[in-house]
């Protein structure tokens, strides 16, 4: 058997596939392909969105800026993530930005769940209202959740907006932008009615096709091999590059049924990925053969990513035949999904420049984990041997506050008060006891909270607030 299985192991490294990274469905959503492909803009008479050297990160990014009064001018990544996005599933956005408003002008940011078709299943404005937006660049992070009907996938959309008086103006300048689903599979459910996102190396008379014989949903794929001593392979390859880290579980998770005879058998293996070539770990999923039977049955793994996966892992499928005339290999799969348990974390908002420098920065260690319980704020640039008081909020605002910006809201106190060190340093463990102990919320596995601190300086108004953190935490 093991002679059998060997081409599908080297057919796995040597397989130039598409990588995703974390389920990221924007499409040239930091500009730096030095144009606005990827973007839908429907523009007012005068409106323009171009592209310009004015970054928050690499050498492009784009501004929207609409003169025209009572309009509105709108750019949107639209309809991304077809038959990956799934009803219900967590997107996370985020995208820097800065601008101005004039005489009534805002700037707005919605998120919406498509239908095939037409029409929407829920939309969201970010943040609640309009983008608070100032003169320096910012980042802005939110966790939306997609609708109960995601067939056309889902849009994120920008509007500059003018209010009616003469003279109203709204120019919003955008880059980076993210929008990101803890799924790493690609059309794992096979909904877009065809095999997009899976690789194939068929034997000579496999066939592999999206059929109508699902387990959920209107499609599945069927894999069909009746070459004898071959193995076909299809698979979801390399996915979650940069983003899956060494040693991460992740849930492995997909439903089948099919026939074999004379010896065919299903194999589901999973790859850590060195980029490059070459694999840090491979495993059998359940130990051996997937035991099919005429109906459809799920499966579910835990498999915990290798000591190298800068290639990202890969999930795949080998139908595999016995030497005998007659053997062959049938299997119809559906509902793959292949998720991350791991947290992520990201810097939001601005820091303001203080008594010993440009400001001080939050940072984290440790991993932001529900189990793991080792996660750690930090920050740096501090006065030094100053006091500091550390929030934590289930939102986000943009208000002016002593010499800084506050960036958190539906906040609650993490005591005690904090000192900084000599250097400017300081540090706070946060277990879910340090939480309950000044009566915060702890954090469940999928929640999103903001961090932030606020200091005494001896400068101005003699406070000042670091730049903030977004966490989402996983197992």
């Amino acid at each position: 058997m093991n002679k059998i299985l060997l081409p599908s192991v080297l057919l796995l490294s040597l397989a130039a596939t598409a990588n995703v990274s974390f389920g990221q469905l924007t499409n040239n959503g930091d500009f730096e392909l030095g144009d606005t492909s990827g973007w839908q803009a429907f523009l007012t008479p005068n409106a323009t969105f171009t592209i310009t050297n004015d970054v928050n990160g690499g050498s492009f990014a784009a501004v929207l800026d609409n003169p025209d009064p009572a309009a509105g001018a709108v750019i949107k990544q639209a309809n991304v993530g077809a038959g990956s996005v799934s009803p219900g599933d967590q997107v996370r956005i985020s995208f820097a930005a800065k601008g101005s408003g004039m005489v009534g002008g805002v700037a707005f940011a919605e998120f919406f769940s498509e239908i095939q078709g037409g029409g929407i299943s829920s939309a969201e404005i970010l943040s609640g209202g309009p983008l608070q937006l100032t003169d320096e660049w910012q980042t802005f992070c939110y966790t939306a959740t997609a609708g109960s009907d995601v067939s056309g996938g889902v849009t994120l959309q920008i509007g500059a907006i003018t209010g009616a008086a003469t003279g109203s103006q709204s120019t919003v300048f955008i880059d980076d932008v993210s929008m990101t689903i803890t799924e790493l599979a690609t059309n794992g459910g096979f909904e877009s009615g065809d095999t997009g996102g899976w690789a194939f190396f068929p034997g000579p008379n496999t066939t592999f096709n999206a059929v109508m014989d699902p387990n959920t949903g209107t499609f599945a794929g069927e894999i069909n091999n009746p070459d004898p001593a071959v193995g076909a392979v299809i698979k979801q390859a390399n996915v979650g590059v940069g983003v899956v880290q060494p040693g991460d579980t992740l849930n492995v998770s997909f439903a089948a049924k099919g026939a074999n005879a004379i010896g065919g058998i299903l194999f589901a293996e999973f790859f850590s990925e060195i980029a490059g070539g070459g694999v840090s770990s491979q495993t059998f999923l359940g130990g051996g053969p997937v035991a099919l039977t005429a109906d459809w049955q799920t499966f579910t793994y835990q498999v915990d990513a290798g000591s190298d996966v800068s290639g990202g892992v890969t999930l795949q499928f080998v139908a595999v035949t016995g030497a005998a005339v007659g053997s062959f290999s049938n299997a119809t799969i559906d509902d793959v999904t292949i998720s991350t348990t791991a947290g992520t974390t990201l810097n939001y908002c601005s820091t303001s420049p203080n008594s010993v420098g440009t400001g001080a920065t939050i940072t984290s260690s440790g991993s932001p984990s529900v189990a793991n319980q080792d996660f750690v704020i930090e920050a740096n640039g501090l006065p030094a041997n100053t006091f500091a008081l550390l929030f934590v909020g289930t939102g986000t605002t943009v208000a002016a506050n002593f010499n800084g910006t506050m960036c958190v809201s539906n906040t609650c106190r993490i005591g005690p008060i904090l000192s900084s060190s000599a250097s400017g340093t300081l540090s706070r463990d946060l277990p879910d006891s340090a939480y309950t102990q000044f009566g915060c919320t702890p954090p469940v596995i999928g929640s999103q909270l903001f961090f932030q601190l606020v200091y005494r300086d001896s400068i101005g108004t003699g406070g000042n607030w670091t730049d903030a953190l977004c966490v989402v935490f996983g197992e």
